[in-house]
């Protein structure tokens, strides 16, 4: 008949169901008998169903594998005279001690896991945010640029050199006055040096003059820009053009590069 040690000794393979058929009566016999393995049997089939909940997180990396390989193979030895896969002064085999340890590493490495990828996702739809921001305000602004052509109100105004230039260069504004939106398109305008820019100015008359918009031009002497006033309503009885800071300017500078007359 077998003694205690033994017993407990199948307690493992009884907890996981894999124990022989004609070893099963007489463990359950002493079970109805011995608290110390009922108590045992319990604290296995606990274990084991936190092992059975592990497995279906995600794959840990093959890092955390070689580690724990590493530490099963470093445990100690039993001591001498303790039966196989058991720790003295307590009946739980070894490999079941290690069992929360496997369980924690896996919960640390799918957090972590988790946490970068809610991190991407922020990444990215901060991203695609911008996007579609940029987008609206390029819509918005091409829809108004539309929708001055389309005005019946808008008032076209042409500028031309005050001194003749063999490169005929153009500007066209296009202002409606009840918005207050000018649209300037530039042609054929010379390079300037660096720190300067073209400034376009709405003449009220009485040689009064409001700043507008600032701009500089491609590599063709070409721009196009849309400028909202401050201020709507304000009649215009023409536009001029000076070269002035790139800040722009409070007052012309003369000389007046170009000009018009309504």
């Amino acid at each position: 008949m077998k003694d205690h040690p033994q017993f407990a000794e199948d307690l493992p393979l009884y907890a996981m169901g894999a124990l022989d058929d004609q070893a099963c009566p007489e463990l359950e016999a002493h079970l109805r008998t011995c608290a110390e393995c009922r108590r045992e049997l319990d604290a296995l089939r606990g274990d084991l169903a936190m092992v059975a909940l592990s497995a279906t997180g995600p794959q840990p990396p093959q890092r955390a594998r070689q580690r724990l390989t590493q530490a099963i193979a470093a445990e100690p030895q039993s001591a001498p005279g303790v039966p196989p896969g058991m720790v003295v002064g307590r009946l739980r085999p070894r490999w079941l001690s290690l069992a929360p340890i496997a369980i924690a590493l896996v919960m640390a490495i799918t957090s972590l896991g988790l946490l970068l990828e809610v991190q991407r996702l922020k990444n990215a739809q901060e991203t695609l945010r911008n996007a579609l921001e940029t987008l609206r305000q390029e819509s918005a602004h091409d829809r108004e640029i539309v929708a001055m052509l389309k005005d019946p109100k808008l008032q076209q105004n042409i500028l031309v050199p005050v001194k003749h230039n063999s490169q005929q260069p153009q500007v066209k504004t296009i202002y409606v006055r009840d918005k207050g939106h000018v649209l300037l398109i530039a042609n054929n305008l010379a390079e300037l040096p660096s720190g300067k820019a073209y400034q376009l100015w709405l003449m009220t008359g009485e040689g009064h003059a409001m700043p507008c918009l600032t701009f500089k031009t491609d590599w063709r002497g070409h721009s196009m820009k849309l400028y909202s006033m401050d201020t709507a309503g304000v009649e215009a009885k023409g536009f001029a053009i000076t070269v002035e800071p790139e800040e722009g300017s409070d007052t012309p500078t003369p000389p007046i590069l170009m000009s018009s007359a309504p």
